[in-house]
């Protein structure tokens, strides 16, 4: 079943998957599983209480805002549902530029292990600039990701997401 919000797609992000944990020399290691691509329909948060709804990085309050000198930029919050994702193998994908027409989409009908919450990954977000440090901060319903939320997931075809998003300026 396609998602009612399918028409609306307004967002990608690219995210690295974790494959097997092994012991390398003594160290832990993980296997790379190459990268995700989803599809999504996200909004932008505004923050409330600032002048233009985003939360400055670095703050006013760490050593005047130049606790970062030479960089500066907004964070942004992003919601909506992660609908569809495709399986990127071999060299990456590049979010800028690559073509999508030769992958395979398949629906996001559960929390999968590459949407829980922490990792760092690319976010595109409809016009803006790339987010390359992106994180995903949520990717499961109100409810935990069971009842309820199960019902809302199969109507809505696709799983609540929330991301973090900065945008640096020079």
């Amino acid at each position: 079943m396609t998602s009612p919000l399918a028409p609306y797609v307004n967002s990608r992000v690219l995210v690295s998957a974790v494959g097997a944990v092994s012991i390398v020399n003594g160290r832990i290691s993980m296997a790379n599983a190459g990268q995700r691509l989803v599809k999504c329909f996200l909004k932008r948060a505004q923050y409330t209480g600032v002048t233009s709804g985003s939360k400055k990085i670095p703050l006013d309050s760490q050593l005047d805002g130049m606790m970062m000198p030479g960089a500066s930029g907004d964070q942004f919050y992003y919601r909506g549902y992660a609908l569809e994702y495709a399986v990127i193998t071999l060299g990456g994908f590049d979010i800028e530029n690559g073509s999508e027409s030769g992958l395979t989409w398949l629906p996001v009908t559960t929390q999968f292990n590459f949407l829980l919450p922490g990792p760092e990954c690319v976010l595109k977000f409809g016009n803006d600039p790339i987010m390359r440090n992106a994180q995903i901060e949520r990717s499961s319903g109100v409810f935990g990701g069971i009842g309820i939320d199960q019902v809302i997931y199969q109507e809505m075809g696709g799983v609540p997401i929330q991301l973090t998003g900065s945008e640096l300026q020079n």
